[in-house]
């Protein structure tokens, strides 16, 4: 049971105006005579503000709450009992479903429903919400459920190296690193932007950008994966090295690097392998090549491209693509 004393004040808001609706049960106290009824009903302000004041002739006791979500979002809703601040906050957020409900019953506390009335997991934070994923774009915005996101960032892979071709020798060129890799949980308001960055893979012989998360002033980075190295038509044997691992990342709960790209073999005039691609958590980097051709590209998310191969001196050939970056967020109650 919520006690108000004397011109003690409830006060309540929603994540969006006019849509959510409350309604308050209770009794009120003058003397000896207690009243039963409906102390407040009213769709919520998008602020918290005052919706009930205890009467100065008594206390007010508040039995049941009865929170109406008539929106076809998922909204939440939060009760303050003697001001606004979060200090005066008497209820968690409640993150009700789309046509649900919250209900606050004396000795029960909290319960939410669906739309079909099926009683859900709770409204206590930390329950597990959706998964988003960004592959393009700049900026996202939190879902008005949420109050937290954890993010994995998979920076893109770099190109695998290309061929120069001169005489009648083979080249094998290195194959591409994979993008590095970091993981963030940060703490969010429902609404709130979110930026990124999550860059296209290396072209051939170039390396992959750096992406990005950003929440909070806090700047998660991954770096893109190195190219591999240009290989030119020599005489055997040589080997050409793959790109190098990129710099661990910066500022994530976890920051990982990435997989080197494999180092080209030329053997022989007719003889040659290039270098595969390094790949990552969410990709296959480009697999090496023993005949004439450009370098065979990475697939998925984050991996590296192969390395091109001449054989014979035959024609120049580019390296292989390296796969872009993504950003997978799972977002939390």
């Amino acid at each position: 049971m919520i006690i108000l004393a004397a011109n003690e004040t409830l006060a309540a808001g929603a994540s969006a105006a006019t849509i959510v609706t409350s309604s308050i049960f209770g009794k009120t106290v003058n003397g000896a005579v207690e009243t039963y009824g409906m102390l407040d009903q009213r769709q919520l302000a998008a602020a918290p503000a005052t919706i009930y004041t205890a009467p100065a002739t008594g206390p007010a006791f508040i039995k049941t709450i009865t929170v109406v979500n008539n929106d076809s979002v998922v909204r939440t809703a939060q009760y303050f009992r003697g001001g606004t601040a979060a200090a005066n906050a008497i209820s968690q957020v409640l993150s009700i479903p789309i046509g649900g409900l919250a209900i606050y019953e004396d000795g029960a506390g909290w319960t939410v429903y669906d739309a079909a009335g099926i009683k859900q997991l709770g409204a206590m934070p930390g329950r597990y919400l959706r998964t988003r994923a960004f592959t393009s774009g700049t900026s996202f915005t939190v879902s008005a459920d949420a109050s937290s996101i954890f993010c994995r960032l998979q920076a893109p892979g770099g190109g695998g190296g290309n061929c120069t071709t001169a005489a009648t020798n083979a080249a094998a060129a290195g194959g591409g690193a994979s993008g590095g890799y970091a993981e963030k949980t940060f703490t969010v308001v429902p609404g709130a932007t979110v930026t990124y960055t999550v860059p296209a893979g290396g072209a051939s012989v170039t390396a992959g950008a750096d992406a990005t998360v950003v929440s909070g002033g806090v700047t998660v980075t991954a770096k893109g994966g190195p190219a591999g190295v240009v290989a030119a038509v020599v005489a055997a044997p040589t080997t050409i090295l793959g790109g190098a691992a990129p710099a661990i990342s910066t500022n994530g709960d976890l920051n990982g690097s990435g997989a080197p790209g494999g180092t080209g073999v030329n053997l022989a005039a007719a003889q040659a392998a290039s270098g595969s691609g390094g790949s990552s958590l969410f990709g296959g980097g480009g697999v090496s090549r023993k005949t004439q051709g450009a370098g065979n590209a990475a697939v998925g998310y984050g991996s590296g491209g192969g390395g091109g191969c001449i054989l014979s001196g035959g024609a120049a050939v580019a390296g292989g693509a390296g796969s872009a970056g993504i950003l997978i967020v799972d977002e939390f109650s």
